[in-house]
C-alpha cells in the first residue's frame, strides 16, 4: 500500500495557513468581542485542526518510510526502481524541513505586529483566609497592598486593600467577574494557550493566542456579570480595582 503523499503538501499548506493567518485576522474583530466565549472555541479549534495536520504529515511521512522499505526489498540495489524508492522516501522530509523553515521565516515577519500580551501574575502571600461563600464559590482574602481580584483553580483571591476600598455594589461587581471566571473555565483556557505558547514559542499564532485568550476571558466573565449588577458599577470596579 502507498502512502498517501499528496495528502502532506495539503497538510502543511493548512498549517502555514492557520499558523501565519489566524494572528492577523482573528484579533481585533467586532464578531470576537461580542461573542467572546465562540471566539475562544474559534481560536483553539483553529490551532487545533493545525495540530492534527502536522500529526499527519508526520505520521504518513513515517508511513513512507515502510513503503520505501518494501520497495527497496522488492528492488535489487542500483536499479531504477531502487533509485527512484530512495528518492521518494526522501521527500515527505523535504517537505517538512521546507515548511518549517517557511513558518519560522513567515512568523520573522509577523511578530511585530503582534502586540505581546502582559500577563500580570502578582506574588500572592503564602497564606489568605476565607471570608464569605458567593454563590457557591469559596472566597478568600490575601493581604495586599493593591486592589487585586483573581480567581485560582478554584477559589475567589480579593485583597484585603479592594475589600476595605469598594462598595457593597462594587465588590457584587467584581465578585460575579470572578465567578465568571471559575464557573467557565478560563483558569484552564489559559494554562492551555499558556501550554500550546511553550510548545510553539517562536510561532506568532501561539503567542497571539496567548494575548486573545487573557482578553476574551475577561470579555465573557464582564458579559457574565452584567447579566446581574449594572454596568456603570462594573465599569467603576474595573477603573479603581485590577481585576484578572
Amino acid at each position: 500500500m502507498t502512502a498517501p503523499l499528496l495528502i502532506i503538501p495539503i497538510a502543511l499548506e493548512w498549517v502555514v495557513l492557520v499558523t501565519t493567518l489566524a494572528p492577523v485576522l482573528y484579533p481585533g474583530k467586532k464578531f470576537m468581542r461580542r461573542h467572546p466565549r465562540t471566539a475562544l472555541a474559534i481560536w483553539f479549534g483553529t490551532l487545533l485542526s493545525a495540530g492534527i495536520a502536522t500529526a499527519m504529515a508526520l505520521l504518513i511521512a513515517t508511513w513512507s518510510i515502510y513503503d520505501t522499505w518494501i520497495l527497496l526489498e522488492a528492488n535489487p540495489a542500483g536499479s531504477q526502481n531502487w533509485l527512484l524508492a530512495l528518492l521518494v522516501s526522501f521527500a515527505p522530509w523535504l517537505m517538512l524541513a521546507i515548511t518549517g523553515v517557511s513558518i519560522a521565516l513567515i512568523n520573522l515577519q509577523i511578530e511585530p505586529m503582534i502586540s505581546a500580551a502582559k500577563n500580570t501574575q502578582p506574588l500572592l502571600g503564602a497564606a489568605s483566609k476565607p471570608v464569605m461563600n458567593f454563590m457557591g464559590a469559596e472566597v478568600c482574602e490575601v493581604q495586599l497592598p493593591i486592589a487585586l481580584a483573581m480567581t485560582s483553580r478554584s477559589q475567589i483571591l480579593i485583597s484585603n486593600t479592594l475589600r476595605q476600598a469598594a462598595t457593597d455594589e462594587q465588590l457584587d461587581a467584581v465578585l460575579w467577574h470572578e465567578l465568571a471566571h471559575l464557573k467557565q473555565n478560563h483558569f484552564a483556557l489559559k494554562a492551555l494557550a499558556a501550554f500550546v505558547r511553550l510548545l510553539s514559542p517562536r510561532l506568532a499564532a501561539s503567542k497571539a493566542l496567548v494575548a486573545e485568550v487573557h482578553e476574551l476571558c475577561e470579555l465573557a466573565a464582564d458579559q457574565a456579570a452584567l447579566k446581574k449588577v449594572n454596568e456603570p458599577t462594573l465599569r467603576s470596579a474595573h477603573s479603581l480595582f485590577k481585576i484578572l
